[in-house]
């Protein structure tokens, strides 16, 4: 039995081997990644759905948040972008964090977008009276290790206690390093990949500070009175829907009517002092908004140069509103 599946299998390669080296360098060429990005335009989330807010109905309209399509770089993508006018090719370099790969950078953004949506909803929650938060816990994760550290530690480990002690902020576990001397350690219990484990870092002097060379990064446990609820895909990351996030919020919060019918799509960060921050990639976010009919689309005011070059490059026929803040884009929605 064997030997004759033996002498079917010579027999075909023999027969068909230039077939063979065809489709084995046909999948090479397809499939191996190239240290590239290549951005396209993108398209538009509907928020709308996305937003659940106990004892609230439906709003008048949309809000959704615009993203850009990204692939990894392999032969056929790279060279498509040198012929197609509205693909970009970035160096995957420039699109991780430093020290990282493209894997953990995305988690990393995933940790950002975690945030974005804390902010949306505390941001939203100022603009209502009807609505409170109430911050629980704040959970510390390292972004970042200095290459002076002599630690095992590594970005993306949640800290759970330092030398047997928990922190209720990333301040607090400073401090308590500053107080170290060089060349002591500090035993850290972390979560690293699902799973608690215990590593430790020597403390160095830093121009007679005393620190362990890591830079943490904060996410958030809270409940909010309405309970609201936001509905996220394991594919989404980063922190750029956060303005629009927050509009839908708002909207479903307040008793006024506020999207009005209106297609309103945007993007830009949020911080906790409701400031819009910039973001990349606008031009294929704006072509995203174009492709799905938009009425309105809000630019970071930091992109307001590049936005309105894009607007009139393009044809762009919907209206776009830079703004600097979240309290001005609600004023202009309200006004206009």
């Amino acid at each position: 039995m064997l030997n004759k599946i033996y002498e079917y299998l010579k027999s075909f390669i023999k027969y068909n081997y230039k077939e063979i080296i065809f489709l084995a360098i046909f999948a090479f060429v397809s499939f191996y990644n190239l240290p590239y990005i290549v951005y396209k335009p993108g398209g538009s989330i509907d928020l709308s759905p996305r937003v659940e807010i106990e004892n609230k109905s439906k709003i008048n309209g949309s809000y959704s948040m615009n993203y850009v399509t990204v692939s990894r770089g392999n032969i056929p993508t790279v060279l498509m972008s040198y012929l197609i006018k509205d693909w970009e090719l970035v160096k995957e370099s420039n699109m991780v964090y430093e020290n990282t790969d493209y894997e953990t950078s995305f988690k990393m953004e995933q940790l950002e977008y975690e945030n974005a949506i804390f902010l949306a909803i505390y941001n939203a929650c100022i603009f209502n009276e009807d609505c409170s938060m109430e911050i629980i816990k704040e959970n510390i994760y390292i972004f970042s290790i200095d290459e002076r550290s002599n630690t095992d530690l590594k970005i993306m480990d949640k800290i759970v206690s330092m030398d047997g002690k928990e922190y209720d902020s990333f301040e607090q576990l400073r401090s308590y390093i500053m107080k170290k001397k060089p060349g002591d350690t500090v035993n850290f219990t972390v979560i690293e990949n699902g799973k608690e484990v215990e590593k430790s870092a020597i403390i160095f002097d830093d121009n007679g500070t005393s620190r362990v060379g890591i830079t943490g990064y904060a996410t958030f446990d809270y409940k909010t009175n309405p309970e609201i609820n936001i509905i996220t895909r394991d594919s989404e990351a980063g922190p750029s829907g956060g303005l629009m996030l927050t509009l839908a919020i708002y909207d479903y919060l307040s008793d006024n009517d506020v999207a009005r019918g209106r297609k309103i799509m945007g993007t830009g960060t949020i911080d906790a002092e409701g400031n819009i921050g910039p973001i990349g990639g606008i031009k294929y976010k704006m072509l995203g908004a174009k492709k799905d009919k938009a009425d309105i689309f809000f630019a970071p005011m930091g992109n307001c140069e590049e936005a309105n070059s894009v607007k009139k490059e393009y044809g762009i026929k919907y209206e776009v509103k830079c703004v600097e803040s979240f309290s001005e884009a609600v004023k202009f929605l309200t006004t206009n």
